[in-house]
This record gives structure tokens, sequence and C-alpha cells, in this order.
């Protein structure tokens, strides 16, 4: 049975992070995928420019389709657009992305096991192993980086609450770059009102436009029905293929550590709850992990007591901002056309959040600036009832 200091299982941005920066360390790295590489994964694929700062190298411009420099929101008829002279965030397709990250990890002395599945980790006292339907490996310790299906979350505990999943449909809308310049150019649109706890989205990338809707679990069996929907009102194609996947939002009431092992990325519900952002997330906690998994080596202790300061240092890093996050989607969610309304046309609150995508600010200051002033907001929303039929963009620079 081949030994390994760390292994790494899933090679999505967690696992990938975490096994290059481990393997940077000094540490005897493997990462497993069960799928080829490069391989599908659905997702909108937009990388915030606070997640890209989070990479200690620039993503190669072949893999970035398209900057986004602006967002254009809408519920019902309402439409309200910001447009910025700073990216945003980068488009790019997951695949190419993901296999970018990998590529970088094996730079770093990475062994990587793709086409291997991960059927079970089971612990010993002085060792963990890690089962795949191949063969098996032993390591000191194990990072789960394999999302919400994942077989070291099962080794854990059994899965997320109901109430802390949430489902998306994904479709590509091929289109030529012209058409998406003439459609899009160069912002994203979130739609708010076509689902609970959720919206719809339009991602323009080189060659297709990422067309979504995410919301609550309970409405999983409308989801693609909505999607059609939105895509003809917006005179797209619609016989397009649809894919599903699922987005664990954590709240924290789970641990994700155990002895000898880490959870990182969706596999620890590490998703913002009102955008659904995930790679920022998953990038910044396979660093923590791999941090942990250094400094673990160096003491050789592999306790549970050791890896609670994993958790407690991606709480301090993040964790209290995506539950922030959990609280003010909670409020603006449960009344959208009270709450949420007032917030999309409200310009300096649009910008503000903003802040928080290019890393600016953080979500938990960007809560504090709104719970101060949204009354004013609230009030002087009345005494304005032009700006709630704008669709004129207002142009703003975030630096």
């Amino acid at each position: 049975m081949k030994g390994y200091d760390v292994i790494v299982v899933g090679a999505g941005p967690a696992g990938a992070t975490a096994a290059r920066h481990c393997a940077r360390g000094g540490l005897k790295t493997l990462l497993l995928e069960k799928d080829q590489i490069p391989r599908y994964k659905p997702c909108a694929g937009g990388v915030t420019r606070a997640a890209a700062n989070e990479l200690d190298f620039a993503i190669p411009e072949s893999i970035i389709e398209r900057r986004c420099r602006g967002i254009r929101v809408a519920l019902g008829k309402l439409k309200n657009s910001i447009k910025c002279t700073e990216t945003l965030s980068y488009m790019v397709t997951r695949s190419n992305f993901d296999e970018y990250l990998v590529e970088k990890a094996a730079e770093a002395g990475t062994a990587v096991h793709d086409g291997q599945a991960c059927i079970a980790v089971s612990s010993h006292p002085q060792r963990i192993i890690v089962h795949t339907d191949t063969e098996d490996y032993q390591s000191n310790i194990v990072i789960g980086a394999d999302g919400f299906h994942g077989r070291v979350l099962r080794a854990l505990r059994p899965g997320f609450d109901k109430e802390e999943i949430r489902f998306c449909v994904i479709a590509e809308i091929p289109m030529s770059e012209s058409e998406i310049s003439r459609l899009l150019d160069d912002i994203v649109e979130i739609h708010y009102g076509y689902i609970d706890m959720g919206y719809a989205w339009l991602f323009p990338k080189r060659e297709y436009i990422s067309a979504g809707i995410g919301g609550r679990l309970i409405k999983a069996k409308t989801l693609i029905q909505r999607l059609r929907s939105y895509l003809r009102s917006h005179g797209l194609r619609d016989d397009v293929r649809v894919r599903g996947c699922f987005l664990p939002i954590s709240r924290f009431r789970h641990n994700v550590y155990a002895e000898r092992l880490m959870l990182t990325g969706d596999a620890a519900g590490f998703v913002d709850s009102f955008s659904g952002e995930g790679i920022r997330w998953a990038i910044l906690s396979g660093k923590i992990a791999a941090r942990t998994a250094i400094r673990c080596h160096e003491k050789n202790r592999f306790s549970a007591d050791e890896f609670k300061e994993y958790q407690d240092q991606c709480f301090s890093n993040f964790g209290a901002d995506l539950l922030r996050s959990a609280k003010l989607a909670d409020r603006l969610f449960g009344h959208p056309w009270i709450l949420l309304k007032t917030a999309l046309i409200n310009d300096r609150i649009l910008k503000m959040h903003l802040k928080t995508i290019t890393g600016e600010i953080s979500f938990r200051e960007y809560a504090d600036w709104v719970r101060i002033r949204f009354p004013l907001f609230f009030i002087k929303r009345f005494f304005s009832p032009k700006k709630e039929n704008t669709s004129k963009p207002t142009h703003c620079s975030l630096l």
C-alpha cells in the first residue's frame, strides 16, 4: 500500500489549492480525482476578483473568456445596472480553470491520480486509509475536497440538513461573440423572483452564455421549466441540455474536521448563501487546510484537537462573513418586494456590494453598512418612484 503525508480527495479549486500548498510545504502529497482531467463541472464559472486575489499567480489569459465589469439586477420588471471601470470577475469554463489549478499542483510536486474514485475512508490509530475503486492509499491526513456527494464528508457525518441545501440547474447557450456582446457585453445579469431563496442568471463567456437558476431544494422539480421560461424571455434557445448540481449552504452547525481529516470547499458547505459564490471560499479553505497539515506534520500530532484550529481559522477568516450573508439573505429573500426591491434600486447599496466581490470590504462590513442606512434608503425609495423603472447603467470606479 502506497503511503503519503497527505491525500487530497477531489481536484476542484479547494483540492488543487490544498495539494499545491501541501507539496510546496514539503509534504508528500497525493491528489485523487474520480474523473479524468479535464472534467466537466456544472458551474456558472465566475471567478470574482476577490477569489483571484487568493491565488499567488495570475489566471492565464487563455483561460479567461471574458472580464466582467458590471452587473444588471432585476426583480420583475424592475431593472438596475452598475457598470464599473475595473474588472469585477473573470469568466472561465470550469474544466479549463480546474485543469490549470491541477497543473500548478503537479508542478509543485503533487502526485495526481485522476480516474480513481474514492469509495471509502477508514481511520486507524496510526494512519488513515483512502480506498479507491482500483487500490488503497494510506497517509497521515486526508483533506476532503470531493464536494456535496463526497465520500470524505460521509466519513465524518451523514451530510447536510435539508435547509442547508440549494439546487441549481445550468445550461450553456452557444452564441457568437458578437451576439454575446450585444446581449450582455461585459456584465452579468442576476434576476430575482424566479425562485425562492435564489435567482436566475446569465454569465457571458467567449462562445456561450452560462444560464441557470438556483434556489431551495424543495423547488428543484420546477427549476428546469423555470429555466426554459427564463431563456425564452430573453430570446434565447431553450432546447439545450440542462444539468443540475447541489449547493450546500453551511451555517456552521457541523464540524468540518475530525482526527486526521479536514473538509474544504463544497464538502464543508463553504458557499455564500446570498450570491452562491463558492470558488473564493474553496481556494481560501484549501490554503488554510494546507497550512494546518504542514503544522501538524511539524508537531507530528494528528488528533482532532489539532484540526480544530483549521475550523477556527476558517471561521475567523471567512465563516463569520458567510453567516452574516446567510442572515441577510433570509431577510431580503423573505420579503423580496419590500426589502430586496429597496436594495436593488439603490445604487449605493449595489456599489457597496460590488466591493465585497472585489475584496475591498468584507461581507460583515457590508452588512453593517447596510443595516445602519437601510431604514433611510427604505423611506427615500417612496420619494423617488422614477428610480424603480430605470434600466440605465450607473458608471462607477470602485478603486
